[in-house]
């Protein structure tokens, strides 16, 4: 007696198109990032694909949107945590995922796309963001009874910007280019180190 064969996973349009354009645009050296590519990989027309995307811009900003998402979430630290050692954990978390091929490859690809959508400039970053993110986390009340952070949003930025320095100029103009991890926690340690002695209240 044949066994019952499991069905066949249904994937939707939407699913398949994303899948498509994940290897395309992010896999694929950049001249090949079109939407012909997409829906010759996808195997679909462009027509179906523009039902479900309205534009390239659209499809780019969905990709962002799962790279931000597969990071994960940065919960806010409790009273009975370690201030630094959380704050490096969740620097070398964020540096690390946005300085992986993938996300380099996906930011190369909106830099390249400004020119012929200068709408991206002007288009808001995606919920989570590492900056949004890194500043939410800064503003938690632990984080405020120990330290005295007076503008969160740029704390943040300077933050994230003290552990990239050079590396993130290199890493968008050369897709061979890598951050060791070493140099993401070492940079990071060292960042956290200085940014907290300068904010501790009571110093």
């Amino acid at each position: 007696m044949q066994a019952p064969t499991e069905p066949a996973e249904v994937v939707s349009p939407r699913e398949r198109i994303l899948a498509a354009a994940r290897k395309i645009f992010l896999d694929s050296p950049p001249e090949h990032a079109t939407m012909d590519a997409v829906a010759q990989e996808a195997g679909m027309s462009k027509k179906t694909i523009y039902r479900e995307f309205k534009s390239q811009v659209e499809l780019l900003g969905a990709l962002l949107l799962e790279n931000v998402a597969d990071m994960g979430a940065f919960p806010a630290p409790q009273p009975d945590e370690d201030i630094e050692l959380e704050l490096y954990g969740v620097l070398v978390r964020m540096v690390t995922h946005f300085t992986s091929p993938r996300s380099m490859a996906l930011a190369r690809l909106m830099i390249s796309e400004v020119r012929r959508y200068p709408e991206l400039m002007n288009a808001a970053k995606p919920k989570g963001f590492p900056r949004e993110l890194l500043a939410n986390w800064l503003a938690s009340p632990t984080v405020r009874a120990r330290f005295t952070i007076e503008d969160a949003d740029d704390a943040a930025a300077m933050l994230f910007g003290m552990v990239m320095q050079d590396s993130g100029f290199r890493l968008i103009v050369d897709s061979h280019a890598t951050m060791p991890p070493h140099q993401i926690e070492t940079r990071a340690r060292r960042a956290v180190q200085i940014f907290l002695k300068g904010v501790r209240k009571g110093v």
